[in-house]
């Protein structure tokens, strides 16, 4: 019995820590992608100025 819940803990641990992990690959893809559309704006508006 003990052995069961031990077993059921890690399963569950292993659920949350993968959970965690894809929050935070998310969360990266998501800051690359608006900090690149940033970049890409504040471009596009000094290359208006200068023409």
């Amino acid at each position: 019995m003990i052995h069961l819940t031990l077993i059921i803990v890690d399963f569950l641990t292993g659920l949350l820590v993968a959970g965690a992990w894809a929050l935070a690959s998310a969360g990266g893809v998501i800051a690359a992608v608006l900090g690149s559309g940033y970049v890409g704006v504040s471009l596009f508006r000094r290359w208006r100025r200068k023409s």
